[in-house]
C-alpha cells in the first residue's frame, strides 16, 4: 500500500467540510478567541455584581455598627428620650433618629405615611425603604426603640466609574496574557500538528516536535506517529504478501515446467551403467545425479515458499539426514575446492528427533550450500552436533567472510541477500522450517572469523 493509496483512504473516511456546522468550521483560534472575550465579558459583569453587593453589604454593616454606638451611648449616658436629642444626634451623626415608645409614637414626630412603615420594622435588620431611604431599628431600653433613617448611598462601583473602568481593563489585560499562554500552549501546537498532517504519512518527514511534550498533545502526537508506523507496517506486510502471492504463481509455473525435463534428466542418469564407463565418466555422471539433487531442492523450496504445508512428522535420525545431505553435496563443494568435515562423522549420530525428513535434509543443504558459495576461494566447513538436555544442537561453521551487520538482523527475511545473483530464499526457507520443527535458528560470526550457524532441535527422548 502506497503512501498515495494511504492518503486517498484517509480522505475517503473524511468528513466532507460542507457537511459540517458552521461554528464546527470555524478556525480552533477563532472559537477559542471568541469563548475567552465571552469569558470575559461574563466574568467582568459578575465580578462587577459581586462587588456592588459587598460595597453595599459593608455600606450597611457601617451604618448598623454606628447606630450601634449611638444607642450604647444613649443608655450609658442615660439621656432624656427627646426629639431635641434625637434631633442633635441626628444632626451630629448626619441623618434622621427617633425615639419610638411601646405606644407606637415616635419623638420627634412624622406625619402619618411616613411614620406608618417604621412601626412594623423588624429591630436589628436594614431595610431599604420605597422612596430611596434606608432605616434601621434597634432596641434602647424595656419602653424605648431607636430608629435610625438615612439617604440610601449611592454605589460608587459601575461601568461609569473610573476605579471600575481601571479595575476592568486590568482584568482584561490579565485575561489577554491568560489567553495568549493559553494559546501558546495548547491553541499553537495544535495548529502546528494538523499543518503537518498532509504530509505526515511519509515515511521520510521527521516526526513532530510536539512529541517531546509531557501533556495530552504529546501524547496525541506520539499516537499520530505510532499511527505512522503501524501504517508502515501494514503497507510493507501488503506489499510482501503481494510479491509473495506473485511468487507463488511464479514457482508454481516454474516447477512444473522443469519438474518433467529434470524427472526426466534423473531416470536417464539411473539408467546409466556406472560399471561400464571409466573413472572420468563415472564422475561426471555422479557430478550430473548431484546437481539433479540440487535442482530438485531448488524447486522444492520454492514450491514450499509459495504452498507451504505442515511437515509430515516422524522420527528421524540426524546422522542419517545429515549423511545424505553431505552426500548429494559432495560433487559441489569438491568443484569449489570445499572440504565437508563432520565432526564426529554423521554415521555416529544416533539423536532422535520427529519432523519431517525432507524438510530437515532441506534444511542442511541449505546451510551448506551457503556455506560452500561464502568460501570463493575454497576453504573446509565443519559440521558438528552438540547433545543438550531435551535438544540437540547442529552447529555449521565456514572459513569465509563471515556475516555483515545488516546480514546478523536481517539475514533470515524473505529476499534479503548480499549474494550476487542471490534472491533472499535459502535463509528464510531454513527459518520457516526449523521453526516449524519447534526449533531456533541462529546466525553468529566465529571469534576467530567465519559464519557461525546454530540449528536448535528439540530431541525425541
Amino acid at each position: 500500500m502506497s503512501n498515495k493509496s494511504t492518503a486517498s483512504t484517509l480522505r475517503a473516511v473524511s468528513v466532507p467540510a460542507a457537511h459540517l456546522s458552521p461554528a464546527a468550521r470555524r478556525p480552533l483560534a477563532t472559537r477559542f478567541i471568541v469563548l475567552f472575550a465571552a469569558f470575559v465579558i461574563v466574568g467582568s459583569l459578575l465580578l462587577l455584581g459581586w462587588l456592588r453587593h459587598q460595597q453595599q453589604t459593608e455600606q450597611e454593616r457601617v451604618f448598623a455598627a454606628l447606630a450601634g454606638a449611638d444607642v450604647e451611648f444613649v443608655r450609658r449616658q442615660n439621656l432624656p428620650r427627646s426629639a431635641k436629642l434625637a434631633s442633635d444626634l441626628g444632626q451630629l451623626l448626619g441623618m434622621q433618629i427617633h425615639f419610638m415608645n411601646g405606644q407606637g409614637q415616635l419623638e420627634p414626630e412624622m406625619d402619618s405615611p411616613a411614620a406608618t412603615p417604621l412601626k412594623t420594622l423588624p429591630k436589628g435588620e436594614v431595610r431599604r425603604l420605597s422612596d430611596g431611604w434606608e432605616a434601621l431599628r434597634l432596641p434602647l431600653d424595656a419602653q424605648h426603640d431607636m430608629i435610625f433613617l438615612r439617604r440610601a448611598p449611592e454605589v460608587a462601583l459601575s461601568l461609569w466609574h473610573p476605579a471600575t473602568r481601571n479595575a476592568l481593563l486590568a482584568f482584561g489585560l490579565l485575561s489577554g496574557a491568560l489567553a495568549w499562554i493559553i494559546a501558546r500552549q495548547v491553541v499553537h501546537p495544535l495548529v502546528r500538528l494538523t499543518g503537518a498532517l498532509p504530509g505526515f504519512f511519509d515515511p521520510a518527514q521527521s516526526p513532530p516536535l510536539e512529541t517531546g511534550r509531557a501533556d495530552e498533545i504529546g501524547e496525541l502526537a506520539r499516537a499520530l506517529v505510532r499511527a505512522r508506523e503501524a501504517l508502515e507496517q501494514e503497507r510493507q506486510r501488503r506489499a510482501q504478501s503481494e510479491r509473495l502471492a506473485l511468487l507463488g504463481r511464479v514457482a508454481t509455473g516454474l516447477a512444473h515446467e522443469i519438474k518433467n525435463p529434470l524427472a526426466s534428466i534423473q531416470l536417464h542418469a539411473q539408467l546409466v551403467d556406472a560399471s561400464v564407463l571409466d573413472e572420468e565418466s563415472a564422475q561426471s555422471l555422479r557430478h550430473v545425479q548431484a546437481e539433479g539433487k540440487v535442482i530438485e531442492g531448488l524447486v522444492n523450496q520454492w514450491l514450499y515458499l509459495a504452498r507451504p504445508t505442515p511437515p509430515k512428522m516422524e522420527p528421524l535420525v540426524l546422522g542419517q539426514v545429515m549423511a545424505e545431505a553431505l552426500s548429494t553435496l559432495q560433487a559441489p563443494a569438491a568443484h569449489a575446492a570445499v572440504t565437508l568435515r563432520c565432526e564426529p562423522p554423521a554415521e555416529t549420530w544416533q539423536a532422535t528427533v520427529r519432523g519431517d525428513r525432507a524438510r530437515l535434509l532441506q534444511v542442511c543443504r541449505n546451510l551448506m550450500l551457503n556455506a560452500i558459495q561464502a568460501m570463493a576461494q575454497g576453504g573446509t566447513l565443519e559440521i558438528s552436533l552438540e547433545k543438550q538436555p531435551g535438544q540437540g544442537l547442529l552447529v555449521f561453521r565456514d572459513h569465509g567472510p563471515g556475516f555483515s551487520p545488516s546480514a546478523l538482523a536481517h539475514g533470515s527475511e524473505l529476499f534479503f541477500s548480499e549474494k550476487e545473483g542471490g534472491m533472499g530464499v535459502g535463509l528464510n526457507v531454513v527459518q520457516e522450517i526449523v521453526s516449524a520443527h519447534g526449533g531456533r535458528l541462529m546466525l553468529k560470526n566465529h571469534p576467530q572469523g567465519g559464519a557461525w550457524v546454530e540449528v536448535t532441535l528439540p530431541l525425541l527422548p
